[in-house]
């Protein structure tokens, strides 16, 4: 008997990286952003927290799914609302590849 032909349901891990939303990487970068601003350093923002400086510094690298109460002692630290460190990162302009078409 003949195997059916398996269909890929799923995008490849390269495609589903460029297409997906990275909230570690989103996290971090806005945690760290927001905690430099409020001039603290990773020790004294764990500690308000109540998590370990290196526990923050996995957060701040995007190694770690953070849990939900975590995100929300987070935001409270940093005074800013819990959305507003899951927003979505502006978009580096690339070069364009394409040539002109108009030549000088």
């Amino acid at each position: 008997m003949k195997r059916a032909r398996q269909l890929n349901l799923w995008p490849t891990a390269r495609v589903a990286a460029d297409e997906l939303f990275d909230g570690r990487r989103v996290l971090g970068i806005q945690v760290r952003t927001a905690r430099t601003r409020r001039n603290l350093t990773q020790e004294a923002l764990a500690e308000r927290i109540g998590i370990h400086p290196s526990y923050l510094g996995s957060i701040e690298r995007g190694r770690h799914n953070v849990p939900l109460d975590t995100l929300c002692r987070l935001a409270w630290a940093l005074r800013v609302d819990p959305h507003e460190l899951l927003r979505p990162l502006p978009e580096k302009r690339r070069p364009s590849s394409r040539r002109s078409s108009r030549r000088s």
